[in-house]
């Protein structure tokens, strides 16, 4: 018998998933950590090259940023020029009802 209370309604959630249980559809997904500068804010996916993330200098003069892990985040859609839709979230929320949240706030 399925709990009452994890049901959630929500159109655009229910098309976002097409027929798919939330729990199977967070594991195709691409997750991990945002780290965040502790000099200057910048923030970038904890997938990127290191490469990559060194292309924004620091703006705290000529150093080197200076990362920490900060916000977990889902990549929910990617789109021909990058990243369309991403929901980050910390702990205690899970990561389903960060998606949760997410889709209920959204606009359009």
């Amino acid at each position: 018998m399925e709990d009452r209370s994890k049901i959630v309604r929500c159109k655009k959630l229910e098309q976002w998933l097409n027929g798919m249980p939330l729990e199977e559809k967070l594991k195709t997904l691409e997750n991990g950590r945002l780290l965040t500068c502790l000099c200057c804010g910048f923030t970038v996916f904890d997938k990127e090259k290191p490469e990559d993330r060194i292309q924004r200098k620091c703006m705290t003069g000529s150093r080197d940023h200076a990362f920490m892990e900060s916000e977990y985040y889902i990549i929910l859609k990617r789109g021909f020029s990058g990243i369309v839709d991403v929901v980050d979230y910390n702990p205690p929320e899970t990561s389903e009802d960060a998606v949760v949240r997410y889709f209920k706030n959204k606009r359009k």
